[in-house]
């Protein structure tokens, strides 16, 4: 008893770091997501039909203008701090950082040009402005928070990454009332809020993160030989899971396509588990990784996709029940996407994991052809989908893409462990033959 006592504590001192981490990491995303939660009923009631569609459509192009404003160079950095001699981070923080200033504004404004003919071209019912630009500006600033808490994680800085965290999700939750509830402005208040928020944490992380002007060219070329493949497939997301959005928009009604954003983005509540998760561990799958340990790597990613399942099913269970109360009964009929949408959590969790380990691995350069590959394929799928069975095709696509993108992955990791077992075999026959 006092054996199994002692090695219990133990256990518990070994893990303490990783427990504390956890708590912090789902502690912040429990508190955005309630803050969320909370809030929506009020902006349900004062948001229409069409100001959910204007929004989901504007905001599936995120997915497309957030790799070309920040060039995978955050996730390079995440790679490489590790990699880096302790006494030259700050020049590869700073040398990013940099980067990611005048990089990111330059792309900011070639998207929104290109995204502008599009729309011409396309003859979109939406206004361009000002969504577009509401959309696509806070990916900007947000870059910023997003490299400060990358930098918080790396260090194991739990708490600090919690407070901004949850600071940044209550100041965000209140420009919303503000500007949706008070002064009823709409889709254009959402994304204002939005937009505020992000202007002013984004500052703020810009401050905290810099440290003095210092810019390694070596690190900047090395990060963009890395992190075009990903930038590349970053794109291609578009096709796993915002292009149903563009076709949706054909079918001109606006009332539906509002009720299927709802879903998706009270579905979407939901994937702060996994964010949580991921936060706490990605760190130690990438040092996994880098020490080779590949039983450490599938114990990690498990246990990431066991847990992230529970909330999901859940919900799935008692969905009507609570799209009625988070919409003040305004959007109850939306359960009918949100049962199918919330799969896509869990799908989506094994695509994850997958693409995790073969960029850890240093795979990019495969996972952009694995992207290129799924986005064709899925590009086909939502087409045929859509056309035969409207907005619930769309719905079953975002699920069956992730699981198309996990079935390309796991044979390219199962390739690649069958291909190194094979040599390994041919190496110790002519060694036994020499």
């Amino acid at each position: 008893m006092n054996l199994n006592i002692f090695r219990i504590k133990s256990l518990f001192a070994k893990n303490k770091i990783y427990l504390r981490s956890s708590f912090l990491y789902l502690l912040s995303a429990v508190i955005s997501g309630i803050l969320s939660i909370v809030i929506n009923p009020f902006l349900a009631k004062n948001l229409s039909p069409e100001d959910y569609a204007i929004i989901g459509y504007f905001n599936s192009f995120s997915v497309i203008i957030l790799p070309l404003l920040n060039l995978s160079l955050i996730t390079y950095y995440l790679r490489t701090f590790y990699l880096t001699p302790e006494n030259l981070r700050h020049r590869l923080a700073d040398t990013i950082l940099i980067a990611l200033v005048f990089v990111g504004f330059i792309s900011l404004i070639l998207s929104s040009f290109a995204f502008y003919y599009f729309w011409k071209y396309s003859k979109v019912s939406f206004p361009f402005f000002p969504y577009a630009l509401l959309t696509f500006a806070p990916i900007y600033f947000g870059n910023f928070v997003s490299l400060l808490t990358v930098n918080y994680r790396l260090n194991r800085e739990a708490g600090k990454f919690a407070k901004i965290t949850i600071i940044y999700a209550i100041v965000n939750a209140l420009f919303a009332i503000i500007l949706v509830v008070i002064f009823k402005y709409g889709a254009t208040g959402r994304l204002l809020a939005i937009l505020l928020a992000a202007i002013i944490f984004g500052s703020y992380s810009f401050k905290k993160t810099f440290c003095r002007l210092q810019f390694d060219w070596t690190v900047f070329k090395d990060g963009l030989k890395f992190g075009w493949p990903l930038t590349m497939a970053a794109i291609l997301w578009f096709f796993l899971g915002g292009v149903d959005r563009v076709m949706l928009e054909k079918l001109n009604n606006s009332y539906t396509f509002g009720f299927y954003n709802v879903a998706l983005q009270i579905t979407g509540f939901l994937a702060v588990f996994y964010t949580a998760i991921a936060q706490t561990f990605e760190p130690d799958i990438y040092k996994a990784i880098a020490d080779n340990k590949k039983g450490k790597i599938v114990k990690i990613t498990g246990g990431i996709i066991s847990v992230n399942a529970i909330p999901n099913i859940l919900f799935f269970l008692f969905a009507p029940i609570i799209i009625k109360i988070l919409t003040f009964d305004r959007y109850t009929d939306a359960y009918s996407f949100a049962r199918i949408l919330v799969l896509k959590n869990i799908s989506i969790t094994f695509y994850y994991s997958a693409i995790t380990v073969i960029v850890g691995y240093g795979f990019t350069k495969s996972e952009l052809l694995i992207r290129l590959i799924g986005a064709l394929l899925c590009i086909l799928m939502f087409k045929y989908l859509i056309s035969k069975f409207g907005f619930y095709g769309a719905a079953w696509g975002q699920v069956l893409s992730f699981v198309l993108m996990t079935i390309i992955a796991g044979l390219f990791i199962m390739y690649k462990i069958i291909n190194k077992r094979n040599k390994l075999r041919n190496t110790s026959f002519t060694k036994l033959i020499l």
